[in-house]
């Protein structure tokens, strides 16, 4: 703590350039922190929505001739099929599951892979979110990787 006193004091324009230093490196801090919370954010919104996506095509795909003999199945063509509409029409994603703010490029969507399983009703999409960083100079692209499973489960009467 005495060295920083004897550098503030200094008169010979030490002082000048230490703080500069620190704001610089306050500056440099902030950024990252705020890059990382945006990043943050836009995953969970992503996640959010794609976790919507899925349940809302295992519901959809349902087949609904089947509960009433207390089975459980999945059309899983039709899960599939609703799960691709969803993303294009509520996430609002191009053909190349790309996601833009006006003429902005956000996020990509990289599905690796799809499984749906009729008994139990299964759906589970694994894939990367892909995007820029402001440190993309660095870092180059940022991949956030995500993997979202939904089922049905059939409940019965007294817990089986």
């Amino acid at each position: 703590m005495g060295h920083i006193k004897r550098i503030l004091q200094n008169r010979k324009g030490d002082t000048f350039i230490f703080i500069i230093i620190l704001v610089f490196f306050i500056l440099t801090l902030s950024a990252i922190l705020i890059e990382y919370f945006r990043m943050e954010s836009l995953y969970q919104q992503v996640e959010y929505v794609i976790q919507r996506a899925v349940n809302t095509s295992v519901e959809y795909g349902m087949r609904d001739e089947y509960r009433r003999d207390g089975c459980a199945l999945l059309d899983t063509e039709a899960a599939e099929e609703r799960l691709y509409e969803y993303l294009h029409e509520s996430m609002e994603l191009d053909t190349g599951f790309n996601k833009y703010a006006g003429n902005e490029w956000v996020y990509n969507l990289k599905i690796q892979s799809i499984n749906a399983t009729e008994s139990p009703p299964r759906l589970t999409l694994d894939g990367v979110i892909r995007t820029r960083s402001i440190f993309n100079f660095l870092t180059g692209e940022v991949r956030l990787p995500f993997y979202i499973s939904s089922v049905n489960n059939r409940i019965e009467e007294g817990g089986f």
